[in-house]
């Protein structure tokens, strides 16, 4: 039954794709987890996808998942987990959709085991900009296949996908150890990336002596279960607490509540964590209230003087490059106290448009905060500075996140070349923008 209503929206879908005259954006209800700087304009008509959310099946057996590109990530994980089963890689925000992971760059805790979300896609069928539906995986269609991987969209939407599953127990026992040298630390977290008795592998810091590595591991029965929706908010509860036990809901999407670290720490917020509904403690409502906080102050006072601008980005550097590029973050860029996030990450194969090398152990230094505007210099001053120093030590960056290049560099990094080549084969009539466009270029 879930297959034969699937198979009736995908048509009404391409019929109404047909009569789309010039480009398409994609339109869905849950919240964007692309953070562009600065107002963007949309392009095109919006082709609401919002239908397209539903977990189709779980087979337990062959531990697969079909599901459609706009479920989100809670949906599946509510679908597979009664099962014992979870994707392979869940990111920790509980709204970031199956497809939106998959034709962006998903990464979580255990990267380091299985790659990034795509590694864990078997096949996909994919709307194509001319209206087709193309169904491919690593023998049909391999050259889409391969490119859809940090494509956003512009090759594609995915409307329904075949995922791998992993075994997965009622809980996760997480271990924090403090570390105060830079090396130290991150030998010990490489360390724990050889282990085979853990799970997952995280860290965050905040300063060159304060570092906090975080391994964890799935189990059946904790002693308690810690909260981190109410009484606690998680990234300090790990900091104050050697060991912590969580539901392992609550460890795979961990940062949601919180959305990082971006819900202020003062009172009347503390009140807010104690006893507003659950509907309010996520992501998704947190990134509607920005925007819609955004877009009226700009509507009210659109001179008015920015103290703070966002630093929301990922970057990436072979792993024997990490202790530069944190030793820079940490001296060039002022978080106000806010910790900086990493983890480590080894993919099974290249994505075509992504190209950082399988079985290479890389470093991912994150940072997802509102930061003070440095005195004397260019908007957006920290991104640029980090995304230079990124890419001189031969690391790339995520493109969910406002990106400052020129054209020519651009296609440098993730292969232009490749791309303007699947670019003419899945959209001749360029009825969607580019990658360079929908990611740097004023879009949607």
């Amino acid at each position: 039954m879930a297959t034969a209503a699937y198979e009736e929206r995908k048509q009404r879908l391409i019929d109404s794709l047909r009569a789309a005259a010039g480009g398409v954006s994609l339109g869905k209800r849950t919240s964007s987890n692309l953070f562009r700087y600065q107002p963007r304009a949309r392009s095109g008509r919006r082709i609401d996808l919002s239908g397209f959310n539903r977990v189709l099946g779980v087979d337990t057996v062959r531990r697969r998942l079909e599901v459609e590109g706009l479920a989100t990530f809670e949906s599946i994980v509510d679908h597979t987990l009664p099962h014992g089963l979870v994707p392979l890689i869940t990111p920790e925000l509980k709204h970031i959709t199956i497809g939106g992971a998959i034709v962006g760059i998903g990464i979580e805790s255990n990267c380091y085991r299985h790659g990034f979300v795509h590694d864990g896609m078997l096949e996909a069928e994919v709307l194509v900009p001319d209206g087709r539906i193309v169904a491919c995986s690593a023998e049909r269609e391999p050259d889409l296949f391969r490119a859809l991987p940090n494509s956003y969209g512009t090759l594609g939407y995915i409307l329904r996908a075949s995922m791998r599953l992993m075994p997965a127990l009622p809980y996760v026992h997480l271990h924090t150890t403090r570390f105060s040298d830079v090396d130290a630390y991150l030998e010990a977290m490489r360390a724990a990336t050889e282990r085979t008795d853990l799970d997952f592998v995280e860290g965050t810091f905040y300063s060159e002596n304060l570092f906090f590595l975080t391994v964890s591991r799935f189990v059946d029965k904790p002693p308690r279960v810690d909260d981190i929706l109410r009484r606690n908010i998680f990234y300090r509860l790990i900091e104050r607490e050697p060991d912590v036990y969580l539901t392992t809901k609550d460890y795979l999407f961990r940062y949601d509540p919180d959305w990082f670290w971006n819900v202020p720490e003062t009172p009347a917020y503390n009140l807010f964590r104690r006893f507003a509904p659950a509907s309010m403690r996520n992501s998704g409502f947190y990134k509607r209230y920005i925007d819609a906080k955004t877009r009226l102050l700009g509507r009210v006072a659109p001179n008015r003087p920015e103290s703070e601008e966002p630093l929301i980005q990922d970057w990436e550097v072979p792993w024997e490059r990490a202790a530069e590029l944190t030793r820079f973050a940490l001296r060039e860029v002022d978080l106000g106290g806010r910790p900086w996030i990493v983890t480590a990450i080894r993919t099974p194969a290249t994505p075509t448009l992504y190209p950082v090398k399988a079985g290479a152990l890389y470093y991912n230094l994150g940072c997802y905060c509102q930061v003070r505007k440095p005195a004397g210099r260019d908007a957006y001053h920290y991104t640029r500075i980090m995304d230079r120093k990124c890419f001189d030590l031969g690391g790339i960056k995520m493109l969910y996140s406002s990106t400052f290049l020129s054209q020519a560099e651009f296609g440098r990094l993730y292969n232009g070349a490749e791309y303007d080549r699947l670019k003419a084969r899945y959209d001749p009539h360029g009825r969607q923008r580019t990658l360079f466009e929908k990611c740097v270029v004023a879009s949607a």
